[in-house]
């Protein structure tokens, strides 16, 4: 039988596991999102071999402002690769990052949602001894 101190060390045990929970819970939404934004990427650059040179395309200017322009190198890309510096590449190296990315995302959602099922079988767990214990 749990005492009333042993009791509160268990909510708040319970109260950190819930924190821990929301917390992992968010950066896999995030992780998820990031994951849908690779999608898209990719199928936008898998799709750059189907358009026509001379094509008129939208280019991004800033956020909701576009520029009509020709598309003059449907194989070329220029990457942000960090620290204000980009690079060109190939459409395929590109493709090939991003499915690389891919995987990495997919590999830490799996590991966060395996955290949180242990998060919540501990939380279950402690719940269920102080259920017991205040009946």
């Amino acid at each position: 039988m749990l005492n009333e101190k042993d009791v509160q060390e268990k909510f708040q045990q319970f109260q950190v596991l819930q924190q821990h929970i929301e917390q992992i819970s968010e950066q896999v939404k995030l992780m998820n999102q990031h994951n849908l934004e690779l999608d898209a990427s990719l199928e936008a650059v898998k799709g750059l071999d189907k358009m026509m040179l001379e094509m008129e395309v939208l280019t991004p200017l800033a956020n909701g402002i576009f520029l009509k322009t020709r598309l003059q190198d449907n194989n070329t890309l220029l990457v942000n690769v960090g620290a204000d510096t980009v690079v060109e590449k190939k459409a395929g190296e590109v493709s090939q990052l991003l499915s690389m990315q891919k995987q990495e995302i997919l590999l830490r959602i799996a590991e966060a949602e395996n955290l949180l099922q242990q998060l919540s079988e501990q939380a279950n767990k402690i719940y269920q001894e102080v259920e017991e214990n205040v009946r």
